[in-house]
């Protein structure tokens, strides 16, 4: 079976910008381009005119291992007239001219299967009738709850992009139930659910105190901290976890714990940072890394106490899962997709309810045996998601595609 990958969400982010859902693509590339079940290549067509190249691609490609060939070839234009005067770079914009052509189309007449991991399909796949049309959908949030993220429009555009003869994979059981009550039109035998998973090489119970000494040092930590991963954004409810730890700490007079929040600046932080300005004398329990280089997560992750992800809203969650596979006593909300992922192996929370949150954080603190029952729990859990047996599982799907 010849499959053509979406590869516009890695040549989009690749340089400067590796967001969660380029890390679930980077992945899937990964997995599906070693898999011999299927022989895979990747299309560049660039959905917003962007110059980078399928030459660039192939070198990042190569450079990571992973062994794809190009669908189609994107360079510039060998003649474009007058491509730099100003009021003809204006008008090219305008009419959606670029100075990027795409070519040699070959491998999109032979394919069965175009699979997009986030953008709409791009008008270019719809001129070859042979192609089966896959869309990953990650979850319908700003849809949702377009308080809670900056725009809906575009998540609205890529479920419009949708027809009634594609098909649609979901990162969960809840993704899944939410795009078919938003997108009744939608043929449910069309829609599948591919579980995502957490990088072994990047997420595992690491103990090298050599590497946690540098990381101590780099980040400013404290022997003992709890922790929490994820963009600094509404959503996350970050605000939320500053306010109780503050709390918790102040009722139970207690001096040898930081909280640490590791992620980038996201929409609408300001809350977030309001109450890490109003902890007064304990400003310095807060300690806000921004967002650190993968290499440093596992050992971040390793040496936290335990860690907190008490987001209002996800479409699967890769951080609950990735403290577990490092061994790490986790607590999480208990909605959307988060019990899909943690089961019983995560301690699960109404995201509003401070209290039994601050309950939970003393049980954890006072008692260790406590802590280490979810460490085992979580490890164990974990084995059972894996980059591999997501891509197996969307083998399958293909195949039920294909043979539908």
């Amino acid at each position: 079976m010849k499959v053509i990958l979406d590869a516009d969400v890695i040549a989009d982010f690749y340089k400067d910008n590796r967001t969660g859902i380029f890390r679930v693509t980077y992945e899937l590339f990964k997995a599906l381009s070693e898999n011999n079940s299927i022989e895979a290549f990747y299309a560049h067509l660039s959905l917003f005119n962007y110059e980078t190249t399928t030459n660039e691609l192939n070198n990042f490609f190569d450079e990571n291992s992973i062994k794809i060939s190009a669908a189609n070839h994107r360079g510039k234009r060998k003649f474009l007239p007058l491509r730099k005067e100003k009021l003809f770079r204006k008008l090219y914009k305008k009419l959606g001219v670029s100075h990027f052509a795409n070519t040699n189309f070959k491998v999109f007449k032979e394919a069965e299967i175009f699979h997009s991991f986030y953008y709409p399909i791009n008008k270019e796949v719809r001129k070859f009738p042979n192609l089966k049309n896959v869309v990953t959908i990650h979850d319908l949030i700003p849809i949702l709850f377009p308080e809670l993220h900056f725009t809906s429009s575009f998540i609205q555009e890529i479920i419009a992009s949708i027809h009634k003869d594609d098909y649609v994979v979901c990162v969960s059981e809840n993704t899944k139930k939410d795009l078919l009550k938003y997108a009744p039109h939608l043929n449910p035998n069309h829609v599948f659910v591919n579980l995502l998973a957490a990088s072994k090489s990047l997420f595992y119970v690491c103990e090298n105190a050599e590497k946690f000494k540098g990381i101590k040092e780099k980040y400013h930590l404290p022997d003992k901290y709890f922790l929490s991963v994820g963009t600094l954004e509404p959503r996350k409810n970050v605000d939320f976890v500053i306010r109780n730890f503050l709390e918790f700490v102040r009722e139970n007079k207690i001096d040898d714990l930081s909280l640490v929040l590791v992620g980038a600046k996201g929409w609408d932080y300001d809350k977030i940072f309001e109450q890490y300005n109003n902890a007064d004398e304990l400003k310095d329990k807060i300690i806000i890394t921004g967002r650190v280089p993968d290499e440093d997560l596992a050992s971040l992750y390793s040496h936290a106490h335990s860690f907190y992800y008490m987001s209002l809203y996800e479409g699967f969650g890769l951080p609950p899962l990735e403290a577990m596979q490092c061994g790490v006593a986790t607590v999480t909300s208990n909605i959307s997709s988060l019990p899909e992922v943690v089961g019983d192996a995560g301690i699960m929370l109404d995201p509003k309810d401070g209290d039994s949150l601050r309950k939970v954080m003393l049980e954890l603190y006072q008692n260790d045996s406590f802590r280490q029952e979810y460490t085992r729990k979580g490890l164990e859990r974990s084995k059972l998601f894996s980059w591999e047996k997501s891509a197996d599982n969307l083998i399958k799907i293909y195949e039920k595609i294909t043979c539908s």
